[in-house]
């Protein structure tokens, strides 16, 4: 223990918010999306960094369907004509903003098309807006609709306006969500101003994530893959993006009913629903086809080379990336160079510890999951924890991830000091905690939005997502001006969150990597379960019956804790470890994946974690029991039958691992 301090205390002593802030200028000195030379030279400026720095450096290249525009344009025709701006004006202020590499504000895998109607506006998009739009009397079929970001991802409103009928979408961020309603903008305070658009993808990842015509296939050049024509993953109405000053340019022209309820935005005029008079014209063309990505990958050796903790992030951006994802770029870069120092002193962990600098996360975490399918079984045999990194700035501690992690979080963020100065980021992380103050804190249920979801919910590796939030948005966030200014006067001046969070990595993966006994709290787990089939009791579906899935959680909860306390017990004696450990740690590490259903085909069930998913009429919320769940809201009894089965079987599989390793 005593060395293991040191070694900690070593590796913190050598992380530089100067290292940090030279590596941050390199990555992000360019726009790099996805597919594009520029994102291929940060990949390889990467790859060489790390390589110098002493570690083994492997280029993972897939060929995936990746979608960026040929042109946009959008045009009020009645009640009088009028262009509207779908690029993002430069500012002095920040000289980035004028790089003739921009390109316009547009939604990746939107379809290709020119549609002129009448508009209507919907709210958030979301099935019950339409649902109030249709009592008012406002039919959506044939128009253009237009929708406000925030509540949920974008696809899902592209996804909704295309099952109602609608011809094209229009996305806006409105300032009640994102802009002076907030707080001061850009360049007086974080949030968005009103000529700041919000790129994004549009893909229906809810079918998969990844490359959407290849589910379950890591995708190489030879790879077989889905006609674009006929994937479900992808939209068939064109949809594209404006900022609040060119959207309200046709909200304001928009007459008919009042608006309901909650449909109010912060624009300074009353919102109505149309449909009209205001009538546009708007003209999306895409390019969409194959090309290829890079994901980079950096390896510290362990004394155990077959057993691997793995820390991860992205490297392309939708522009500069001075946030998203130049912020987790850095601090995991900053992370592994900091321990390949460590490493040429003398140190060297137990397992091996991995390094992902993923392509093509913006898409769709497309790198990743590409990533993750190709080596399916040797990331299932070998890989005992994936932590992921995405984005951070300013603002308050996010620790996300499988309970069996939890009490761990807890214990690194105990011993590592606060960005405040005061205390450490666990009493931070406790600060912003909601529940009593006598528990300790609860890691977020995980649900999208970032590089750990095929590792949790199609691999079911214990999983771990760690990065400092701001209110959940930021003004700049896929934007022109989500840049190194940004960076630097915003979120991170100094790039003290960067050096803090690169310390809570360092600490974290050196400490499962150099376990004993791997820190897994399966007792936890299962009183978590328990709280979910709880719950789930009071959805209200009929005939709901899990008084079996309950026994075998409660059983799972009893068995466990005997086992843990007999882990610790031997581990303070220092009886273990001894030949009986490994074993031991391989079931702890394969109880995760006890909880996936792999009956289906990926094109059929990619989402194979039974407790864990997506709620995907939220924004990335995590979503307990995700396959009851949604058959309940579907109200469909035949289908929650189907799914309390789903559980109880993972319960089983979960107990009888347990058992194997002696509990």
């Amino acid at each position: 223990m005593v060395q293991e301090r040191k070694a900690e205390a070593t590796y913190a002593a050598q992380l530089s918010t100067e290292s940090i802030s030279q590596f941050h200028r390199v990555i992000t000195k360019r726009p790099h999306i996805a597919g594009s030379p520029a994102s291929m030279a940060v990949a390889e400026t990467i790859r060489q960094g790390l390589e110098s720095a002493g570690l083994e450096t492997e280029v993972h290249e897939f060929q995936v369907y990746l979608s960026t525009p040929r042109s946009i344009s959008v045009e009020l025709v009645e009640p009088a004509g009028e262009t509207l701006n779908v690029r993002e004006p430069a500012n002095a202020l920040d000289p980035d903003s004028a790089s003739p590499e921009l390109v316009p504000a547009f939604v990746a895998y939107s379809a290709s098309g020119e549609v002129r109607a009448p508009v209507v506006y919907v709210n958030y998009g979301l099935p019950p807006d339409y649902a109030k739009v249709e009592a008012a009397g406002v039919d959506v079929r044939g128009k253009i609709v237009m929708a406000r970001y925030a509540r949920s991802h974008r696809a899902v409103k592209i996804h909704t306006a295309q099952e109602h009928g609608a011809a094209a979408i229009i996305i806006y961020s409105d300032p009640a969500d994102d802009g002076y309603a907030k707080g001061l903008t850009w360049p007086e305070g974080p949030w968005r101003a009103d000529f700041q658009s919000q790129d994004g993808n549009g893909k229906y990842s809810w079918f998969w994530h990844g490359d959407p015509l290849s589910p379950g296939v890591g995708a190489r050049a030879d790879s077989k893959v889905l006609d674009p024509s006929t994937a479900p993953t992808l939209p068939r109405i064109p949809a594209l993006v404006l900022s609040y000053k060119e959207a309200a340019k046709i909200l304001g022209q928009l007459r008919g009913p009042g608006v309901p309820a909650g449909f109010q935005g912060g624009l300074p005029f009353a919102y109505r629903l149309g449909a009209g008079p205001a009538v546009v014209k708007l003209n999306v063309q895409m390019d969409a086809s194959r090309r290829p990505i890079r994901d980079i990958v950096a390896r510290l050796r362990g004394k155990n080379p077959d057993r691997w903790v793995v820390l991860g992030t992205h490297h392309d951006a939708w522009t500069f990336g001075g946030m998203d994802p130049g912020s987790g770029t850095s601090a995991v870069y900053e992370t592994a160079r900091a321990l390949a120092a460590l490493a040429k002193k003398g140190w060297m962990p137990d397992r091996s510890i991995v390094f992902a600098f993923w392509d093509a996360e913006e898409p769709g975490l497309v790198g990743s999951t590409e990533y993750a399918e190709a080596f399916e079984r040797e990331l299932r045999q070998k890989a005992v924890a994936y932590i992921n990194t995405d984005l951070f700035m300013q603002g308050h501690f996010f620790g996300g991830g499988t309970p069996s992690l939890r009490d761990f979080m807890v214990q690194v963020t105990q011993d590592v000091p606060a960005l405040s100065g005061k205390g450490t980021v666990y009493d931070e992380w406790r600060a912003e905690h909601n529940g009593p103050k006598d528990v300790d804190v609860e890691l977020a249920a995980l649900g999208s939005g970032a590089d750990f979801v095929a590792f949790q919910d199609y691999l079911g590796l214990p999983t771990l997502s760690v990065q400092y939030d701001f209110e959940g948005s930021y003004g700049a966030y896929h934007s022109n001006y989500d840049s190194r200014y940004y960076v630097e006067h915003f979120s991170d001046p100094g790039f003290h969150v960067a050096r803090t969070l690169a310390q809570v990595f360092g600490v974290t993966v050196m400490r499962l990597a150099d376990a004993a006994v791997l820190p897994y709290r399966y007792s936890h787990y299962a009183h978590k379960i328990s709280d979910f089939l709880d719950d789930a009791g009071t959805w209200g579906a009929q005939n709901l019956n899990l008084d079996k899935s309950k026994a075998l959680a409660a059983e799972i909860a009893t068995r466990s804790a005997a086992l843990e306390r007999r882990i610790d017990q031997n581990v303070e004696s220092g009886h273990w470890p001894d030949a009986s450990t490994g074993s031991l740690n391989d079931h702890l590490q394969h109880m995760e994946q006890d909880l996936l259903d792999e009956s289906g085909s990926p094109s059929e069930h990619w989402y194979r974690h039974v407790i864990y998913g997506w709620n995907i009429y939220s924004l990335y919320d995590g979503q307990p029991l995700p396959g009851l769940a949604e058959a309940v809201r579907l109200k469909d009894p035949a289908r929650v039958g189907q799914e309390t089965a789903r559980i109880e079987n993972a319960l089983r599989r979960m107990l009888a691992e347990l058992r194997e390793a002696g509990g």
